[in-house]
């Protein structure tokens, strides 16, 4: 029995010790709280003055530093010429980065130096990449089964499987973006392999518009001698009776597949025409992302003040803890 009293005894001073620390730690908190706000208070003029120096240094230098501005082309990438562009924009960025004034003057003239960065992403078509053919389905599954996720569709390999692609130019200043975006698409679309290409593949669709129209223009010979022959429907004087001739339904299958055709190659003409067709532009928007960001001289010199007191706030604590000792 006195046994039984001693053991709830001592568990009754083990959580009254328990609760006497979560008080003291909770306490701390708020003794901890309040002493950031009384430095704050206390040292409210100083960090005041910080902030307007900061403010100050922050305007001067954006007044005097130009803004990025960001200019994006979207591109069909034709002739199987996507991994050149990515090439391309890969080679500009390293001669960005090493200031390679020779190389990037003959492409932007004496802009060269407000280039910042050229970027090239891929307009992902999973649908269409997906419904293009049955290899494309079962691959698709295949490597979505194995990562999870959809982020494969943006590796290299697959860079190639989409015609749409974003060009990106960042220019530093607002002045010229057109001009200076304009010569970035100027140069990567000369390029004498791929125009030799487009120049012989449009002469080919061309010279199948003009065989496809003789075609037609033949078959229609043939149609209006069979009428003469086999004579017009009773009931509808514009039909024509293929009593006579099975292979006169033949002939107008093929016209009317041969005006399909045209139509697919006038297609084929109008997003072919250039290397790299344009569908759409923008020029001189600003980017937040690439400017500078001058807040971070307010944010760091009152940062940098108040990191000094915190040391010296340690500093002080722990040479009154080894006294104690």
């Amino acid at each position: 029995m006195q046994d039984h009293q001693t053991q709830s005894s001592s568990d009754e001073i083990d959580l009254g010790v328990v609760f006497e620390k979560i008080k003291s730690f909770f306490k701390s908190i708020l003794i901890g709280i309040v002493q950031i706000f009384q430095f704050f208070w206390n040292h409210k003029f100083m960090l005041l003055g910080l902030l307007v120096v900061g403010l100050g240094i922050r305007y001067y230098l954006k007044s005097t530093t130009d803004s990025t501005y960001a200019n994006q082309f979207l591109i069909r990438t034709n002739y199987k010429s996507t991994e050149y562009v990515y090439s391309e924009v890969s080679s500009i960025n390293s001669k960005i980065e090493t200031q390679d004034s020779i190389f990037l003057s003959k492409i932007f003239g004496e802009d060269y130096q407000r280039i910042k960065e050229v970027e090239v992403t891929p307009v992902i078509d999973v649908y269409g990449l997906v419904n293009e053919s049955e290899e494309n389905k079962e691959t698709f599954k295949l490597l979505l089964g194995e990562s999870g996720d959809l982020d494969f569709l943006e590796e290299e390999v697959n860079i190639n499987e989409y015609l749409t692609h974003k060009l990106h130019i960042y220019i530093k200043g607002e002045e010229g973006n057109e001009r200076i975006s304009r010569n970035l698409y100027n140069y990567l679309a000369d390029n004498p392999f791929y125009i030799e290409l487009k120049n012989s593949t449009i002469e080919n669709l061309n010279e199948q518009l003009r065989e496809n129209k003789l075609i037609r223009s033949q078959i229609d010979s043939i149609i209006i001698e069979q009428k003469g022959i086999f004579g017009y429907s009773s009931a509808n004087k514009n039909s024509i009776s293929f009593t006579g001739s099975q292979d006169l339904k033949a002939l107008l299958d093929q016209k009317k597949n041969l005006l399909k055709d045209d139509l697919e190659i006038k297609r084929q003409l109008s997003s072919e025409d250039d290397v790299l067709k344009i569908i759409s532009f923008s020029y001189g928007i600003y980017d937040k992302e690439k400017s500078s960001s001058y807040l971070i001289f307010p944010i760091a010199f009152i940062g940098f003040y108040c990191l000094f007191f915190f040391f010296m706030y340690l500093r002080k604590s722990t040479l009154q803890f080894i006294k104690s000792k």
